[in-house]
């Protein structure tokens, strides 16, 4: 029996030296990359066809990483009582960076179809979000449709969730990561500067199953097209990611949000931003 037990005991500290060995030559590159994904499970490419190029040669696309929709709770001050109570608030948090588009020609001289004034000055990454929920995700048709808003008290809530470490980047709400558009950065490039940012809903129906968010501000490109009545429509390229979340009102979890398909690019009718 001694005999045994020795010979197990041996055995396992083989395996654990091995182990030992084994995670000391994991190669770092591996080791890293897995730590720069950090939840962000859906990208939106940087992308553009020779068509949109050619109509527009100062066309820019940003890539988009997305993690899933979660949610925070804050103290919220009833306007009808005056008490306070708990709100929720939808997030989505994302990390952006602008990638040089792979079909773009150096020596490319043809004129572009859509002649615009040039801008007074650099082009300005101005993000804005749309939250759009449905009932029959055939048809879409809009039951309700929510805008970013600024909430400084579930930032702070959702760094505290989503930082990890201390010394990972702040996620910045969408007035604070306003900012002029940074050159292009190539992918694999040794210092890529991402930048992070979330946006914030309030007030969705929490029996909601189905809804999208339209990413705005995360390209230029934009297209002119004769409308109904005959007049130019202008259309801009927008981010869509389509969600699911399959729960109700009395036990929301976070857990319940899931992603409904791929995020795509996708022009849709220019508008003026509204206010809940």
């Amino acid at each position: 029996m001694s005999r045994v037990i020795a010979s197990r005991r041996g055995f396992l500290s083989s395996v654990v030296a091995g182990a030992a060995i084994g995670a000391a030559f994991t190669p770092a590159a591996s080791l890293t990359a897995a730590e720069l994904t950090r939840g962000f499970e859906k990208t939106l490419r940087s992308y553009a066809t020779g068509e949109e190029i050619n109509r527009q040669r100062n066309i820019w696309v940003l890539e988009v990483e997305m993690k899933p929709m979660r949610m925070v709770f804050i103290d919220a001050r009833d306007p009808q009582t005056g008490e306070m109570r708990k709100e929720q608030v939808w997030y989505l948090a994302y990390r952006t960076i602008n990638r040089p588009l792979v079909n773009r020609k150096a020596d490319d001289d043809t004129a572009p179809v859509n002649d615009v004034e040039p801008l007074p000055g650099p082009d300005k990454f101005i993000p804005a979000f749309t939250l759009v929920t449905y009932d029959n995700p055939e048809t879409e048709i809009p039951v309700s449709v929510h805008e970013d808003v600024i909430s400084p008290e579930a930032l702070k809530q959702i760094n505290r969730v989503e930082r990890r470490f201390a010394e990972d980047p702040l996620f910045l709400n969408s007035v604070q990561v306003t900012q002029d558009l940074p050159a292009p950065v190539p992918p694999g490039t040794t210092d890529e500067k991402w930048i992070y940012g979330v946006a914030t809903f309030k007030g969705v129906d929490p029996n909601t199953d189905f809804f999208k968010v339209i990413l705005r501000g995360f390209s230029n490109g934009y297209l002119k097209e004769e409308g109904p009545d005959g007049n130019p429509v202008v259309k801009r390229k927008v981010g869509v990611q389509k969600f699911i979340r399959r729960g109700d009102r009395f036990d929301p979890n976070q857990a319940e949000f899931l992603f409904d398909d791929n995020p795509k690019w996708d022009y849709q009718p220019d508008r003026e931003r509204k206010t809940q």
